[in-house]
């Protein structure tokens, strides 16, 4: 379970989009530009602390920053590393895809654990981290290896050549027992979000399960029931969808409950089990972000999810 200490260090990164929320989208890329300027500026500095602390096995900072909130990172992989063994049946034998995988902060923790024929195949649309994962994790460890998707997001990869909702990846049918897509349906629109349950519909075995993070909200849900509000305002968008920031609608997604069960359901996939994000400002959470662990529906893909949407609607 996510620690008070990370809570608050997450709730302090979400308080930067709030700050951020109206700023024109020209003038957010800049500031984006001048930040990862500076933290390689940094890194000289940075190596010589992962050198005293026995952490050269971590990248640059500036490729750490990429995966999230520099505190509690780490842990942070460690976290969902537990969460696949005790949500997702998650052994040593089992074939991993993890799906926004950015430096492999997973699969670092996941590195002495999996063997073969178990396996683990990273993908992300940073082009650096997904250089460095290859360097330093995939050259020693033969049944890792990481693939860069150049796949466009007005927030990560704006020049990237194939937009989200189209994107196929590339990888055999039914051939991933555990998939893992840790806050990327909070960066994707819902067209996107489809296309993406889609494809994990089609790459997860029959038997396999995948978990996922969301940030979800219930249509006209009233705030003051809360014991405190959302970390993450939301305050652009409609009833079935959300976003933090108005110029650049990626950097902070959310969904209505109900409509996210259907999209799930229309792709071919159930849900096994949900768990609320400390975000939500409820208590007995999780993780900082809502948990969804998800499964094929029975049947012989999103047909058979359509179907399931449309009985439900008819009683």
């Amino acid at each position: 379970m996510t620690s008070a200490r990370q809570a608050i260090r997450e709730s302090r990164a979400a308080g930067q989009l709030k700050v951020l929320a109206k700023v024109p989208a020209p003038a957010l890329r800049v500031l984006a530009g001048v930040r990862s300027a500076g933290l390689w500026l940094l890194e000289p500095f940075d190596y010589v602390g992962r050198l005293i602390n026995g952490k050269t096995y971590l990248p640059p900072l500036a490729i750490r920053r990429e995966a999230g909130p520099l505190a509690g990172l780490e842990q942070s992989g460690g976290e969902f590393a537990a969460y696949l063994k005790l949500l997702c049946g998650l052994s040593s034998q089992s074939r991993v895809l993890d799906i926004g995988c950015g430096f492999g902060l997973i699969g670092l923790q996941l590195k002495s654990y999996l063997q073969p024929p178990g396996s683990y195949t990273g993908l992300d649309v940073s082009r650096q981290a997904i250089r460095w994962a290859a360097r330093h994790i995939s050259s020693t460890t033969t049944h890792f290896e990481f693939v860069h998707l150049d796949i466009q997001s007005s927030a990560y990869n704006p020049g990237g050549a194939v937009p989200a909702d189209k994107v196929e990846f590339e990888l055999p049918s039914s051939s991933f027992d555990v998939i893992v897509l840790k806050s990327v349906f909070t960066h994707l629109r819902p067209e996107a979000a489809s296309n993406y349950l889609r494809q994990v519909q089609r790459l997860l075995s029959p038997n396999g399960s995948c978990l996922a993070t969301f940030f979800m909200f219930e249509p006209h849900h009233n705030r003051e029931s809360k014991a405190r509000p959302p970390t993450v305002d939301f305050r652009f968008g409609d009833d079935t969808w959300r976003y933090a920031v108005r110029e650049m609608p990626e950097l902070a997604i959310a969904y209505a409950r109900p409509n996210l069960v259907e999209m799930i359901a229309t792709a071919g996939l159930s849900v096994k089990s949900m768990y609320c994000g400390t975000w939500t400002g409820g208590p007995g959470c999780l993780s900082y972000q809502d948990v969804v662990v998800l499964a094929r529906s029975e049947g012989d893909g999103p047909e058979q999810g359509r179907a399931t949407v449309e009985l439900a609607k008819q009683r």
